[in-house]
């Protein structure tokens, strides 16, 4: 037998993957965390914030609550 090679390609999986996340969080689905400010409060994903905060990153990482909340102090 030979050996066969397969090559998956996703057209626009950036794009897809943006607009799934942003439904979800439309809907408040699958939402993990929740961020609290001077008041205000806001349902997030850890791993969009993580991926994007080296702060949230490891503030996930080293407390790994179901469904935190972070309580973010103002000036």
């Amino acid at each position: 037998m030979g050996t066969e090679q397969f090559s998956l390609k996703w057209n626009n999986h950036t794009r897809h993957l943006v607009g799934v996340f942003e439904s979800l969080l439309q809907a408040e689905s699958l939402v993990d965390v929740t961020l609290s400010c001077e008041g205000q409060s806001l349902k997030a994903h850890k791993l969009v914030l993580s991926a994007c905060s080296p702060y949230f990153k490891t503030l996930f990482q080293d407390h790994s609550e179901a469904h935190p909340i972070v309580i973010l102090k103002g000036k």
